[in-house]
């Protein structure tokens, strides 16, 4: 009778790499903004002003939204306590 095999161990990702392809992932952004803008600045001449300021301006908000997304994941937990139990009991489930 053959032996079945035993169930896959669904591990998370280690939080350190996933926090670092997020950072990745708004570095990547950040280069997206900064070519469509290079791109606009490019084409100044044949845009029209009130366009090339509305450009301006979401570039602006998008680094804006980026810096905090990039703040926010690198500010410490503000429940540590709650982080260290919940990391013991997952060690303790194992």
């Amino acid at each position: 009778m053959p032996k079945s095999k035993p169930p896959r161990r669904k591990r998370p990702r280690h939080v350190v790499s996933r926090t670092r392809s997020l950072l990745d992932f708004y570095d990547d952004l950040e280069r997206i903004t900064a070519q469509a803008e290079r791109e606009a600045e490019a084409l100044a001449a044949k845009v029209p002003p009130a366009e090339l300021a509305i450009m301006r301006a979401t570039c602006a908000e998008n680094r804006r939204i980026f810096a905090e997304g990039r703040a926010e994941l690198l500010a410490p937990s503000r429940t540590p306590v709650l982080d260290r139990l919940a990391t013991e009991a997952r060690k303790r489930a194992k």
